[in-house]
C-alpha cells in the first residue's frame, strides 16, 4: 500500500468568503469569491490574512461588483428621459475598468438616439459613460498623490506590492496618468475656482516669489529651465502654494494671476510682495497686484553688503583707510536698515569714489572691494522702489525676507524634481505635474477631484462603513 501523504493528515480549518447579491425585489444571488485554508496548528505567519490572499479576494469581489453595476446602469438610462419611450439597443462594447483592485472587463450598452431628439444629436451613446479613461478616481487619485511626492517607478513598485493593481506597471504610466490628472482635473477645479465670485472684504496678505532650476529633457537647446514659485499667506496664517514655468512673459503673467485668483488675492487686494530683486518677477507683481507693497529681502541685500565687507577687511587691519572703508560700508548698512535709502547710496558712492582714487589704485584688494561695492550699489538702486525701513517692518512683526519662499523652492521643486532626481523635464508640459504637486502640498487635490467627479470619497476617508450584525 502507498503511503499516504502527511499534509493530508494535518487537519484543516475552511473559510469561504462568498459574495451575496440582494435586489429590492427581495431576490438574492451568491457567489463564492474565495477559499482560506489554514492548518489547526497555525504559526504566527498562518494569523489572518496573507497580502497575497488579500489581493486574490478583492480582485474577486471587484469583478464580480463592477460589471453588475454596469449592467444595472444601463438599464435604468432605457427610456427617454423626455418622451418616456423604450429605447433600442446597439449592441455592446468591451471595456477594461481599471482600478485599486484590478482590471475588470465589462461590457458596455450602446443605446440609439430616441426620435424625438433633434437632428443635431448623436445617432447612439453609451449606457455608462465612461469620460474617455476607463481608470477609477481612487486610482488616479491615490496614484497622482503619491507621484507627487517620490517617483514614478516607486509609485508604481508600491502599487503593484500591496494592490492587484495590473495596469501601472512601470514609471510611465505612472507619470502619464500623473500628467492627465493634472491637465483633466486640477487646471479645471482651478480655472473654476479662479472665476469672479461674490465681492467679500479684501484681507491684507503676503505675497512671496522667487525661481528654481530643473533639468530641461532638451539638453541641445537648454540644460535648464526656471520654475518660478511662490506662496499666498492670508491674515489667518493660511498658505497656498503655486508654481509654474517661466516661459513667455504672457504665459507666467496669465499662471501668476490666476494662482493669485485661486488664492482669492485680486488687484484691490491689500498685498505685500516679498522678492530677491529679480526683474521679471517685479513684472509679473506690477502686472498683477499694481498696488501692492513691494519690499525687496533684506538677506539679499545683506549678503551683498557682507560680500564688500570681507573685501574692505582683506585690504589689512593696520590700514587706516581700510578701516574706514569697512566702517563706511557699516554705516551704509545701518542707514538702509533703518529706512535712510539716501544717505546708504551717498555712502557707497563716496566709496567707489575713494576706491577708484589713483593715490591706492595699487593697494591689494582694491579692484575687488570696488567691484563688490559698485555691484551692490548697482542692485540696491534697481530696486530702491522696494526698499523700506526694514527696522520698523522687523519691530511690528512685518515680513522682511523670503525665507519662507526660499523653503518652497526646495519642497516644490528641488525635493521632488532636482538633487538625486534624474529626471528631466519638458518646459511645454511639466505644467500639469506642478499642479497636482502644489495641490497635494496645498492638500487641495482631493477637493479637485471631488468637483470633478460628484461623490468621490478618497481612499483614506472617514466616512463610517456600515456593517452587517
Amino acid at each position: 500500500m502507498g503511503s499516504r501523504d502527511e499534509s493530508e493528515l494535518v487537519p484543516k480549518l475552511v473559510w469561504r468568503v462568498k459574495l451575496v447579491t440582494e435586489f429590492e425585489t427581495g431576490e438574492t444571488t451568491e457567489v463564492e469569491v474565495a477559499r482560506l485554508e489554514r492548518d489547526e496548528q497555525a504559526g504566527l505567519a498562518d494569523l489572518g490574512l496573507r497580502l497575497a490572499e488579500v489581493k486574490r479576494l478583492t480582485a474577486a469581489i471587484q469583478a464580480e461588483i463592477v460589471p453588475e453595476q454596469v449592467t444595472i446602469a444601463g438599464e435604468d438610462r432605457r427610456t427617454c428621459s423626455a418622451c418616456g419611450r423604450v429605447l433600442a439597443s446597439k449592441g455592446h462594447y468591451i471595456a477594461t475598468f481599471r482600478s485599486l483592485f484590478g482590471d475588470v472587463p465589462i461590457r458596455v450598452r450602446r443605446l440609439l438616439a430616441c426620435s424625438c431628439q433633434g437632428t443635431g444629436e448623436a445617432k447612439s451613446f453609451a449606457a455608462f459613460d465612461l469620460e474617455a479613461a476607463t481608470v477609477a478616481p481612487e486610482l488616479a487619485y491615490v496614484t497622482a498623490r503619491y507621484a507627487a511626492l517620490v517617483p514614478f517607478g516607486k509609485v508604481a513598485d508600491l502599487l503593484s506590492e500591496l494592490l492587484p493593481v495590473s495596469g501601472a506597471p512601470n514609471a510611465g504610466t505612472v507619470r502619464n496618468r500623473t500628467m492627465r490628472i493634472g491637465e483633466a482635473v486640477v487646471q479645471p477645479k482651478v480655472t473654476t475656482t479662479a472665476e469672479p465670485a461674490t465681492a467679500r472684504p479684501a484681507e491684507p496678505v503676503v505675497v512671496g516669489l522667487d525661481g528654481g532650476y530643473v533639468r530641461s529633457r532638451h539638453r541641445q537647446d537648454e540644460r535648464h529651465f526656471e520654475v518660478i514659485a511662490g506662496k499666498v499667506i492670508d491674515a489667518q496664517g493660511s498658505q497656498s502654494r503655486f508654481a509654474f514655468a517661466r516661459n513667455s512673459p504672457t504665459i507666467a503673467s496669465d499662471a501668476f494671476q490666476q494662482a493669485l485668483a485661486l488664492a482669492g488675492v485680486t488687484a484691490d487686494t491689500p498685498a505685500t510682495v516679498l522678492c530677491d530683486g529679480d526683474a521679471g518677477l517685479w513684472r509679473l507683481q506690477r502686472a498683477a497686484l499694481p498696488n501692492a507693497t513691494v519690499v525687496l529681502d533684506w538677506w539679499h541685500a545683506a549678503v551683498r553688503f557682507e560680500h564688500a565687507l570681507q573685501a574692505a577687511r582683506g585690504l589689512g587691519a593696520a590700514d587706516a583707510q581700510a578701516t574706514e572703508a569697512v566702517r563706511a560700508l557699516e554705516r551704509a548698512k545701518w542707514r538702509l536698515w533703518h529706512g535712510r535709502w539716501p544717505g546708504c547710496r551717498r555712502k557707497l558712492a563716496a566709496l567707489c569714489r575713494w576706491a577708484r582714487r589713483p593715490s591706492i589704485h595699487g593697494m591689494a584688494g582694491i579692484g575687488r572691494l570696488e567691484h563688490h561695492v559698485g555691484e551692490l550699489l548697482a542692485y540696491l538702486e534697481r530696486n530702491q522702489g522696494a526698499l523700506v525701513h526694514y527696522a520698523a517692518r522687523r519691530r511690528n512683526g512685518e515680513p522682511i525676507s523670503t525665507a519662507f519662499v526660499e523653503s518652497l523652492v526646495n519642497e516644490i521643486i528641488a525635493k521632488r524634481m532636482n538633487k538625486k532626481q534624474q529626471m528631466r523635464w519638458n518646459r511645454a508640459t511639466v505644467q500639469p505635474f506642478l499642479d497636482v504637486r502644489t495641490a497635494v502640498l496645498n492638500d487641495t487635490l482631493e477637493d479637485a477631484f471631488r468637483h470633478r467627479y460628484p461623490g468621490f470619497h478618497p481612499a483614506n476617508g472617514d466616512e463610517a462603513v456600515a456593517l452587517a450584525a
